[in-house]
């Protein structure tokens, strides 16, 4: 599955899991964000998820799409977003990924992506 476009907002990646964010294509974004931080010399980052019934599956896809890039990815499972912000620091590491769709309806998932001190946003997503 290919991604489709509008799925890619201005400050995260969300849409309606199963029809336009699947486990294939959740590994193919985090392939391409595992990529994106290796080419900016990071290679380890945290990844977590909220208590959506669709994120674990995509959890553990974009776990395998960093893993597959040679990115370390420190699971943190379970989480909020603040926590996984907080992991970040607290772990001193350069990247992250939040499984969410924050306060979208269950339907929709999606991913939160830092690097840094901040999250991607605008044409860095």
């Amino acid at each position: 599955m290919h991604p489709p476009a509008e799925i890619f907002r201005e400050y995260d990646i969300r849409g309606v899991a199963g029809r336009e964010l699947d486990a294939e294509a959740a590994e193919a974004i985090a392939r391409a964000f595992g990529t994106y931080l290796a080419e900016r010399g990071v290679r380890r980052a945290v990844i977590g998820h909220d208590n959506r019934v669709s994120s674990p599956m995509l959890y553990d896809a974009a776990v395998r799409g960093l893993t597959a890039v040679g990115c370390d990815a420190l699971t943190i499972g379970l989480a909020i977003t603040p926590m996984l912000y907080f992991a970040v620091r607290h772990f001193g590491v350069g990247g992250g990924i939040m499984v969410t769709a924050s306060h979208n309806p269950p339907e929709f998932n999606g991913f939160k992506l830092a690097h840094g001190a901040g999250t991607l946003y605008g044409a860095q997503i």
